[in-house]
């Protein structure tokens, strides 16, 4: 005879929130900690990833989210530390991400699935395959050659007089043939110039190793999103993390599993339509986190938001990224940054860094309602932006009017 099912351990919404912002590294002032290689790994180790992006209105989006949490730094030693150092690599982890390397397993089996199951079918897939023949290209041309960029796969002088169009198609062709090899793990990101990816060969990159199963690899998507949320449904997880790109019915397998070894646990937040699953070890200290401190600005692509309906339904905060929006129907701007105070979302802003005049303009300023705004926030608020201003190398800020 079975005895009576346990009852699930249950949280408050705001101790999820704590641990939430606990395991992103934002419950304490910007800045408190120095970033050193250490903390540099501890957060792509607790977050999954930092993404990559090419919009560069303020910062690049892995700079300005190590910003938010670290405050001023010299950006060529995350630079050193990726691709000299090799602590981490370029892969697909939230979309194209830095990665730390002790994920390369799981970098390793989705390279071997590639493509993904879930691409197959696609017609914008099959036009952006390529032949065998300009993927050997381009592979020979590597291993001749060493790292290149995507632009050195541009006509050459000689090659440009002859404007024919079976060698404008060949080389673009190679261009695409470029990305699908890092894809699928036989060319690797050696490097950045100006952003620009530097491409080699693996071999020459990536450190020997063996490939994760793929039992690990469907399992990354849950343990690193629990990583990086602490306490979270289902639905927070999906786009989470999405290297391992997993259909309903498997990530229900997934969570069944490492419910049945133990792995996670599952528990209720008030107020949160669940069920909730959590890593067993962030759950023994959860009342004894500090309440968050401190004001930053965050990146629209920092992981505190690849889950935006988690935004919505624990901080009441509703994101979306306006950039892909029409300028005529933008609410808030196009690169806005969302003001996080005391551990809450508060506002956004709109800044723009004129890099010519050395200038930070803040174009709009907007508070959430109902929010009352302190003369403690209003001074919080300008040293982050003056902080912002420093770390873009920015002499000097312009405000909206209405602020």
């Amino acid at each position: 005879m079975t005895g009576p099912r346990r009852s699930r351990p249950k949280f408050t919404r705001e101790a999820a929130v704590r641990l939430w912002l606990h395991r992103q590294g934002l419950t304490r002032p910007r800045g408190s900690t120095p970033l050193d290689a250490a903390a540099f790994v501890d957060h792509l180790e607790r977050t999954g990833a930092l993404q990559l992006d090419s919009v560069n209105v303020v910062d690049r989006a892995h700079y300005l989210t190590l910003w938010s949490r670290f405050g001023p730094y010299d950006r060529s030693k995350v630079d050193r530390w990726v691709y000299g150092d090799r602590l981490a690599y370029e892969y697909w982890g939230h979309e194209a991400s830095v990665l730390p390397i002790s994920h390369l397993p799981l970098g390793r089996r989705r390279m071997r699935r590639f493509p993904p199951e879930s691409w197959s079918g696609r017609a914008w897939w099959d036009r952006y395959a390529t032949s065998t023949a300009s993927k050997r290209r381009v592979l020979r041309r590597l291993r001749a050659e060493g790292p290149l960029e995507s632009v050195d796969f541009q006509p050459r002088p000689g090659e440009r007089e002859e404007k024919t169009d079976s060698l404008a198609w060949r080389l673009k062709e190679d261009k695409r043939s470029l990305k699908l090899l890092w894809h699928d793990g036989r060319v690797a990101v050696t490097g950045r110039r100006h952003f620009r990816c530097i491409y080699d060969v693996a071999e020459r990159v990536y450190p020997d190793g063996p490939a994760a199963t793929l039992a690990e690899y469907h399992d990354s998507w849950l343990l690193t999103g629990l990583s990086g949320c602490g306490i979270a449904p289902e639905r927070h997880l999906v786009n989470y993390f999405t290297g391992p790109e997993l259909n309903a019915a498997e990530r229900r397998r997934v969570i069944a599993r490492n419910l049945r070894k133990k792995r996670i646990v599952e528990v209720d937040v008030e107020g949160l339509r669940g069920p909730c699953y959590a890593l067993p070890e962030h759950l023994g200290g959860i009342d004894g986190l500090p309440e968050p401190a401190g004001t930053t600005l965050i990146c629209p692509f920092d992981s505190l938001l690849w889950q935006r309906k988690r935004a919505a339904e624990l901080l009441d905060f509703h994101y979306t990224v306006e950039i892909y929006v029409p300028a005529a129907k933008r609410k808030y701007g196009y690169y806005v940054l969302p003001i996080l105070h005391d551990g809450r979302l508060v506002g956004r802003l709109d800044p723009k860094l004129h890099r010519d005049r050395g200038v930070l303009e803040i174009r709009a300023l907007h508070l959430e309602p109902g929010l009352a705004p302190t003369a403690r926030f209003g001074t919080a608020l300008n040293d982050a932006i003056a902080d912002l201003a420093d770390f873009l190398g920015a002499t000097d800020v312009v405000m909206p009017p209405s602020a």
